[in-house]
């Protein structure tokens, strides 16, 4: 008995294409790689997530609690002490509202915050405010003058992440404009010991300017989102390298 030939089965065969080939070989891997990627800073903002959550829901740390050697990321803080309005650094390169401006920051001694015999202070940012049109000019803020109490959040800059090399090892005139500032570039730039984190004032605080700090700017959900995407391209990678090397659309047409 013969077979129909519109309905014979065709066998599976490879027709290998040495470029798409190569394509696939490069192109593949890479997309994967950035998948688990993705998937490993997801993870980095979810403990970064938690440890705000865990901290926030602290008490206040007081002078006492600074001393010790806890992880002190992202708990509120009350701090009394004088802040230096004529030393004063402008941190670059802060867009906010769509629009280019700084963070200002300012050194604040703190009687009693002695660790390993050495005074610190406390580097203490103030918030955003916008930059003027003309980049010589610094924006004028308003000093605080005396002994007050600051509240605010406790902050240790993230490893990683983008630094513009201003170029600057020591500050000849205040205020000063620069690129990056941690509390160990403090260090340099002042001249003093520094305690090992900023504190960024509360909305409420004296002194705040614009604050409304962000933990993370990207959520963990977008970036387990983003490694979908990566894997899904690299499936599709996959199957359109198959169909370009063999006879697989008949095949399964036929079958």
């Amino acid at each position: 008995m013969n077979q129909d030939p519109q309905f014979s089965r065709e066998n599976f065969e490879w027709q290998l294409n040495g470029k798409i080939i190569i394509f696939a070989l490069v192109l593949f891997p890479l997309l994967v790689l950035l998948g688990f990627w993705q998937l490993e800073r997801a993870e980095e903002k979810r403990s970064i997530v938690n440890e705000f959550r865990t901290n926030q829901q602290a008490a206040p740390a007081m002078l006492d609690d600074l001393l010790g050697g806890q992880n002190h990321q992202y708990r509120s803080a009350w701090l009394s002490g004088e802040l230096n309005g004529e030393r004063r650094v402008f941190l670059d390169n802060r867009v906010k509202y769509g629009r280019p401006g700084y963070e200002v920051l300012e050194a604040m001694s703190v009687p009693s915050l002695i660790i390993d015999g050495r005074p610190q202070r406390v580097l203490v940012n103030r918030g955003w405010i916008t930059a003027s049109l003309d980049r010589r000019e610094l924006p004028q803020v308003d000093s605080i003058a005396g002994q007050v109490q600051l509240r605010g959040v406790l902050y240790r800059n993230l490893r990683g992440g983008y630094r513009l090399d201003d170029g600057i090892t020591t500050v000849t005139e205040w205020p000063s404009r620069v690129g990056w500032v941690t509390v160990e570039r403090a260090a340099k730039l002042f001249g003093d010991d520094f305690y090992a984190y900023q504190l960024r004032l509360d909305a409420d605080s004296i002194g705040a300017l614009d604050t409304g700090w962000v933990t993370v700017a990207v959520q963990p959900e977008k970036h387990t989102g983003y490694a979908v995407q990566w894997f899904a391209m690299a499936a599709v990678l996959l199957l359109m390298t198959v169909i370009a090397n063999s006879n697989f659309s008949r095949w399964i047409k036929s079958n």
